[in-house]
């Protein structure tokens, strides 16, 4: 009896044990994620200033879809990874981070370029 309470217990504890999740193939690493995101955002900043001067209707084929192009990824590579981590609320706020970081990292040495000429 003492051995099967050993048993059942050990097994519970296996049992319970988090495996490793298996992160789905079509989901963009998560490094090139955040470098997705951050130049999705500087894309988004251009496009407020519009400093390619296209017209409106072409704008997402001229500063979203070259993000994409850029990082050498596909639209639906994006959602696919935009889907999977929406589920996951402290990775996306971990990635959400690091990329408004590297924004402003970003802004900083525009900001210092500019003060120099």
């Amino acid at each position: 009896m003492k051995q099967t309470i050993i048993f059942l217990t050990i097994l519970f504890f296996v049992s319970c044990k988090q495996s490793a999740e298996e992160i789905p193939k079509d989901v963009i690493d998560k490094e090139k994620f955040i470098e997705v995101l951050k130049d999705k955002a500087l894309a988004e900043a251009a496009l407020n200033v519009n400093v390619k001067n296209v017209p409106g209707e072409k704008f997402d084929s001229v500063y979203n879809f070259s993000v994409y192009k850029e990082n050498d990824i596909t639209k639906a590579q994006y959602d696919s990874t935009m889907k999977y981590y929406s589920t996951k609320p402290r990775r996306i706020q971990r990635i959400n981070g690091n990329c408004f970081g590297k924004v402003e990292r970003r802004k900083s040495e525009a900001l210092v370029q500019y003060l120099k000429h």
